[in-house]
């Protein structure tokens, strides 16, 4: 009896789908472009806080050292830095390091090139780079190196603050989270006002049916039951249409956020790939919510059962 009544439930969903084939793919489209709203906050979330961490692990301050500054006394002073509680660790780089180092940077520059070729010694001393084990903690070290009077024995303490890059990219990330919600809100609404008109279309089209069904007897949740299918069959399609179609869209985009997220880790496809099922999962459960809260307030407020 039980596999009786949801092959009839199916069928009925299934011609209701069908007999109002426009207007159920105007609606998968509704629900297309809500979750196209809704990934594309997530990715750009994902991608901006990728660029974010990579310009924080960047961060460092390099302390410089007179040329006439001999390795030995650089050393200890390492040895100092290292033991600070927010220092994650300290690199020496040799007077002859970072003179290979400024070379490969300026090797595109034959003016600098050539200047170089004409000195008879190293103008550059021994250089310690400093990292932190938090972006916040900058400050506090530079704080140190003074309490312990290491500024006074450096040529140049160079603070690679990007502090003000951070916080601009955090600046927009969170403009770009309250668009992309207030963009989803939108779409969700008008996802949750379409279904109710597409259901209630239904409903009016088959309200002789429904008539006869509740002579014969048939419960109010039998009744309800298609038109809840339904609001279901529009979630599915629209997330699995959505998917193929986003997955088509990501792999003609990645060559070109590769070119653009160069320097940062990140690439569109792995992350879709390695995160497909929990987009796809709350995607879903989400749709599917609107479109049954959607499909139960058209049934009640217009099937008087």
């Amino acid at each position: 009896m039980f596999l009786i009544s949801l092959t009839r439930i199916i069928r009925f969903a299934l011609q209701n789908f069908y007999r109002n084939i426009w207007l159920s793919i105007i609606t998968i489209t509704i629900i297309i472009l809500t979750l196209f709203s809704l990934t594309s906050l997530i990715v750009i979330n994902a991608g901006v806080s990728q660029a974010i961490l990579t310009i924080k692990n960047k961060v460092d301050i390099s302390i410089y050292f007179k040329n006439s500054t001999n390795e030995s006394t650089v050393n200890p002073l390492k040895e100092k830095i290292s033991a600070y509680t927010n220092v994650k660790e300290v690199e020496l780089i040799t007077a002859s390091e970072a003179l290979e180092k400024f070379k490969n940077n300026h090797k595109n520059d034959p003016l600098i090139q050539k200047a170089l070729q004409e000195l008879d010694a190293n103008p550059l001393g021994p250089t310690l780079t400093v990292k932190a084990h938090d972006v916040n903690l900058y400050q506090q070290i530079l704080s140190q190196l003074k309490q312990d009077k290491i500024d006074q024995l450096a040529e140049e303490i160079d603070y690679d603050d990007n502090k003000l890059v951070i916080e601009r990219l955090e600046a927009i990330s969170q403009k770009v989270q309250r668009l992309g919600l207030i963009i989803s809100i939108i779409f969700a609404i008008i996802s949750l006002l379409v279904v109710f008109n597409t259901i209630r279309i239904g409903i009016y089209t088959h309200k002789e049916e429904i008539g006869i069904m509740k002579l014969v007897g048939a419960s109010n949740w039998f009744i309800r039951a298609p038109f809840l299918l339904e609001g279901i069959i529009y979630a599915l399609l629209g997330n699995i249409i959505f998917w193929l179609l986003f997955y088509l869209a990501a792999g003609f985009l990645q060559p070109f956020l590769f070119a653009f997220f160069i320097d940062i880790n990140f690439n569109l496809i792995n992350y879709l790939v390695s995160h497909f099922l929990y987009i796809f999962g709350f995607e879903l459960i989400i749709i599917i919510i609107l479109n049954t809260i959607s499909s139960f307030i058209a049934i009640g407020k217009y099937l008087k059962v």
